[in-house]
């Protein structure tokens, strides 16, 4: 019994391997026809599989970025919705300040609000791995963000032309909050897996800046608060909007560049 079996295990295996070695090689089996030693019903649908793993790896690549988008207007709106719903209480803090810390002032902020960015871009040159695949990808957020950021402070700015707590023009938002914000949320993207202490130092940099952006009565609370969410929502969209560009080289668009036909035809 036990002969008979392992005869017939041994059968079943050289069966089995020769029943799969013309798929595996493209070898011709009987009865089918041959074009250029493979099958042309076979060979099309391994292409109209692979084409379609391809695709399914595209559109989840696809939901991947909206849900991306999604996740950084979620975490930037409320804060933004907060600001403006402090624009009430502005004057009394502000008011405040002055009463309790009369004549204070520091320009430290004024290059304090580029710490994340220097920090952001040093590491990415000095080659510590993060998440984009190279440098250029690093740059190109980067890029991107201070030309989102730029706009809307700017916009903002000179459309609304809110007077400052000195008297002076343009408050709102915190052109420095959101430089700051920027800078921390670009570094927390890139570098926030290899250690907690990399998002939390840029946060607090960029805290520090927009603090100190209402104790020298350069802007009120809620022009800042606004800034720190402009300065998240730029980075977030620029690091979205990268992902896509260079891990599927186009945005939306199919790569399916071929037909099944074509690929069968010049294999």
């Amino acid at each position: 019994m036990k002969t008979r079996l392992l005869i017939f295990l041994c059968l079943f295996g050289v069966f089995t391997v020769n029943a799969q070695i013309p798929d595996s090689l493209g070898l011709k089996r009987n009865g089918e026809s041959e074009t250029n030693g493979h099958h042309p019903e076979g060979l099309k649908a391994k292409v109209e599989t692979g084409l379609m793993v391809g695709e399914s790896k595209e559109l989840a690549g696809k939901q991947y970025n909206l849900n991306y988008a999604h996740h950084s207007f979620c975490a930037a709106l409320p804060l933004a919705a907060v600001g403006l719903a402090l624009m009430s209480v502005d004057g009394y803090v502000s008011s405040s300040v002055q009463t309790n810390m009369p004549g204070f002032e520091l320009k430290f902020d004024d290059y304090l609000q580029y710490a994340p960015w220097a920090a952001h871009l040093t590491m990415g040159l000095c080659g510590v791995k993060g998440v984009s695949r190279n440098r250029y990808q690093i740059v190109t957020a980067d890029a991107f963000a201070a030309i989102m950021m730029a706009a809307v402070v700017n916009g903002l700015k000179y459309s609304i032309n809110r007077t400052r707590p000195n008297g002076h023009d343009a408050s709102f938002p915190s052109g420095h909050t959101a430089t700051a914000f920027t800078g921390a949320t670009l570094l927390a993207h890139e570098y926030g897996d290899r250690s907690i202490w990399i998002p939390i130092a840029g946060y607090t940099v960029a805290t520090a800046t927009g603090v100190m952006r209402v104790l020298n009565n350069r802007h009120y609370v809620s022009d800042v608060i606004v800034g720190a969410a402009v300065g998240i929502l730029a980075a977030e969209l620029a690091y979205w909007a990268t992902d896509a560009i260079f891990k599927d080289w186009k945005l939306f668009k199919s790569h399916r560049n071929m037909s099944v036909d074509y690929i069968i035809d010049n294999y």
